[in-house]
């Protein structure tokens, strides 16, 4: 194992390539997968697999064994010794030769029993080849049983500047943990201030907000933002991208777009008030959502009193009476 520094002190690690190729078959991930995770294309996965680069970047080696569940030591490359034997290729070539003489020694086999042998090899190939094509057919058939599900629950409208939560839930039919990253890309003008469970990367100048999660059965993904913009839609998107089969990634479904209005985004029909039914879906939705900090007692506020005004001037609620 070696780790060095190029120019410019950025830290840099030599991966095994075949390690990785072999821990990523045996947990039935993808190529894609892993680039999702690390945040690289799958040829640098192929790459880095196909030892086509002496060493990669400690921070995407970090990465990479997370996405793998592995420790970094373990994709890491051994520097073995090198032997410095010289007779090493005399005994191989030795070796080879012995091997090649010694079927001249072997008395020869009647046509019969020849044929035979040939009959018994021939059908063990035949078999073997049945065998796989079963055994692959039935992971094929289980892999196609695995649905995952994602919906996005977005307010249709939202203030200029005012916090508001969107949750994205998503759901397995899988008998077992399934592994899984949820990719969310936010419009231009928004900031985000908090995410439930902690996000596990976001980039501010591509506003691409990633989970790298482990789910048994359904998990709600959730965060607070505000949007500056005063005006206008904002339009959000998304993707999961699951670890077995090839390309295989699922868009999140449900509300995409908010508009930038007036009304507090818990008013779904944007009358002002907030009705019994808007407050129970709020709960329903957000409350059980812990460390989130959704202002739900703002809501109820505006829920007991007979309506509300927006004070852009103040930037705040007035609750009627």
């Amino acid at each position: 194992m070696e780790t060095g520094k190029m120019t410019g002190g950025v830290p840099m690690v030599k991966i095994d390539g075949a390690k990785v190729r072999n821990i990523r078959e045996s947990k039935g991930l993808t190529q894609l997968f892993l680039a999702t995770a690390v945040g690289v294309t799958t040829d640098t996965i192929s790459r880095w697999e196909n030892k086509r680069y002496p060493a990669i970047k400690k921070e995407n080696g970090i990465k990479l064994a997370e996405a793998l569940e592995v420790d970094l030591d373990a994709i890491l490359e051994i520097q073995e010794e090198e032997t410095s034997d010289s007779s090493l290729p005399v005994d191989l070539e030795q070796a080879s030769q012995v091997t090649d003489t010694e079927p001249l020694d072997e008395p020869e086999k009647p046509a019969g029993a020849r044929f035979t042998a040939k009959m018994k090899v021939s059908l063990s190939v035949v078999v073997l080849v049945a065998l796989l094509a079963l055994l692959g057919w039935w992971f094929s058939a289980d892999e196609e049983q695995v649905r995952i599900t994602a919906k996005r629950i977005l307010p249709n409208h939202a203030i200029a500047g005012q916090p508001f939560p969107v949750s994205i839930a998503v759901a397995s039919n899988a008998t077992a943990a399934v592994s899984l990253i949820v990719r969310e890309n936010l419009p231009e003008g928004t900031v985000l201030l908090k995410s439930v469970p902690p996000y596990s990367a976001y980039d501010a100048k591509t506003r691409e907000l990633k989970w790298l999660k482990k789910i048994d059965g359904s998990q709600i993904f959730a965060y607070l933002v505000k949007i500056e913009r005063q005006s206008g839609t904002a339009v959000f998107s998304g993707k999961i991208a699951l670890p077995k089969g090839s390309e295989r990634q699922i868009d999140v479904t449900g509300n995409a777009e908010v508009q930038m209005s007036y009304f507090h985004w818990a008013d779904t029909d944007a009358d002002n008030r907030i009705s019994d039914e808007e407050i129970l879906t709020v709960y329903d939705e957000y409350s059980e959502i812990k460390d989130l900090a959704v202002n739900i007692d703002q809501v109820e506020e505006i829920w007991l009193g007979s309506g509300y005004t927006w004070d852009s001037e103040k930037q705040k609620f007035n609750i009627l009476p």
